[in-house]
């Protein structure tokens, strides 16, 4: 059964911008692709290594053991990742989807971040993944999941100078990105030390937790504000 957010943009390539570390977003990622299954061919998109793909589609066929966990974290990116990406919750979304896939429905779940063994800048290697998996796949709509600048879908200035996101790189494929927003709490990251990171809201705390239009950082066309946010550790702790 799945519990369904109102009001799911229209698109065939959705783009949310998370906090790395929590586990409420990849737990709403698990919602709407559930939702959005019912009727459409999906495939949920991670910010995790595309080597490690081979991993994930093993993990996919298998029957979820603790054995076969093993074999999915055993790559570089979950046993020295300490970032939020590799999360227990990042797990609990696979897992998600390996129930979905073995009760017939028609999901997939791919790793877009090309960056690992080459020299591709993040926001490139990024765009990269999604726009080879878009082009092999086009009557599946794409749910990926990433940090809150890289699906941002207009360029910014940062201290380094211009930075074109992989929101904006793949404009031409017409993304609709979705900030994903939060009263105060907690998330897992690295700033720079690696542990439960306090997040002041990014968010009016009484807003109605769902989808809506308009966001409170540019490049974004809509938001998704969660009840809480709260920190998930690294999976293999």
């Amino acid at each position: 059964a799945c519990q369904k957010p109102k009001g799911i943009p229209a698109g065939d390539l959705l783009l949310f911008g998370e906090m790395h570390g929590s586990k409420e977003a990849p737990a709403v990622i698990s919602e709407i692709t559930c939702v959005l299954s019912n009727s459409n061919n999906i495939a949920v998109g991670i910010e995790a290594p595309s080597v490690d793909q081979p991993l994930i589609d093993a993990y996919l066929q298998s029957d979820g053991t603790s054995a076969d966990r093993a074999k999915l974290i055993s790559s570089d990116f979950w046993q020295k990742g300490k970032d939020g990406r590799s999360s227990t919750a990042m797990l609990r979304l696979i897992e998600d989807i390996r129930i979905l896939k073995k009760s017939g429905r028609p999901v997939q779940l791919f790793a877009f971040d090309d960056q690992p063994n080459t020299d591709l800048e993040r926001n490139v290697a990024i765009a990269n993944g999604i726009r080879r998996f878009h082009s092999s796949h086009q009557n599946t709509k794409i749910i990926a999941l990433m940090g809150n600048i890289h699906a941002m879908q207009e360029s910014i200035t940062t201290s380094e100078g211009p930075l074109i996101p992989s929101g904006a790189i793949l404009n031409d494929l017409k993304p609709v990105s979705i900030l994903i927003t939060y009263p105060s709490g907690t998330t897992w990251a690295c700033m720079p030390e690696c542990g439960v990171q306090k997040l002041k809201p990014r968010s009016q705390t009484s807003e109605i937790t769902g989808f809506k239009e308009g966001a409170p950082l540019g490049g974004y066309k809509f938001s998704y504000q969660l009840r809480s946010i709260s920190a998930s550790p690294p999976a293999i702790q």
